[in-house]
């Protein structure tokens, strides 16, 4: 069903760019008396006799009796909540949650007008598509400039490690493909590059502690059964990719918005 609304009515996509979105999301909670920390990544969610007690970041215990995880469920639940605090038949039903793929990303800002190209271009024989990010939304670049993304499939295994030299030039190598490819639709393109960077399986990993750079959290298929938003644990909810209704910026908002209205006992209408 998430999959298909899609198709049937359209995607929605936050105006001026997903990093608008997060800090306006940011100012509502410091609004209403929250604090918004930047840069602190969680070690560990606190339990005691299978109830949330808090979080542990850069050492210091944030006490709580809720939390919410925007995390992976097989990372809030393996890694930071931990295998001694769950059954073990739910643990081995999240070890066995089969992660969606990945991709490789490239970002692209050039000194062209592209406005007479079309916001989406795709090219299924090959595998890849282009979305021209300023045609559908002109705050994301400059007059007479344009932003791209260009997106192709890839496995997290086809990578070596980060920061190795193997690792930066297998990311040369799949630039060139991508920037030959695009050449065919935009010739070129490439002498009007004024700004590039590339994302693989293993930097989305990086940025958001999804095992195999999973872009859309679990496998999207009639099988995969995603963990319901309560969990076994008391205080602990997930939000995100890896819950009800799935993958997608519009999905995982929903996600936290039903979340929310959990919380607060579905009382309040400011959700």
């Amino acid at each position: 069903t998430a999959c298909i609304s899609y198709y049937l009515y359209g995607g929605y996509f936050p105006r001026k760019g997903a990093q608008n979105f997060v800090e306006n999301l940011s100012k509502v909670i410091e609004r209403y008396g929250g604090r918004v920390l930047t840069n602190h990544r969680v070690d560990k969610i606190v339990i005691e006799n299978r109830e949330v007690r808090g979080i542990i970041a850069r050492g210091r215990i944030y006490r709580s009796s809720i939390v919410v995880s925007n995390v992976n469920a097989k990372t809030t639940f393996l890694e930071l909540v931990g295998r001694e605090n769950l059954d073990r038949d739910f643990i081995d039903y999240v070890e066995n949650l089969k992660m969606s793929p990945s991709c490789f990303m490239l970002f692209i800002g050039v000194d062209l007008d592209l406005s007479s190209y079309p916001i989406l271009i795709k090219n299924l024989d090959e595998g890849y598509e282009i979305v021209i990010n300023s045609n559908a939304d002109s705050y994301l670049a400059p007059k007479g400039m344009s932003s791209i993304t260009i997106m192709t499939s890839a496995s997290y295994t086809d990578f070596p490690d980060r920061g190795t030299k193997e690792y930066g030039e297998k990311k040369m190598e799949k630039t060139r493909e991508l920037l030959q490819k695009i050449e065919k639709i935009i010739p070129g393109i490439s002498n009007h590059i004024v700004v590039i960077d590339a994302a693989t399986p293993k930097t989305f990993e990086r940025y958001t502690s999804t095992p195999e750079g999973a872009i859309y959290a679990f496998d999207q298929s009639i099988h995969t059964h995603r963990p319901y938003f309560k969990t076994p644990i008391k205080g602990l909810y997930l939000v995100g990719a890896s819950t009800f209704p799935g993958g997608g910026i519009e999905a995982a908002i929903i996600s936290g918005t039903i979340c929310a209205n959990d919380i607060s006992g579905w009382k309040s209408k400011q959700f």
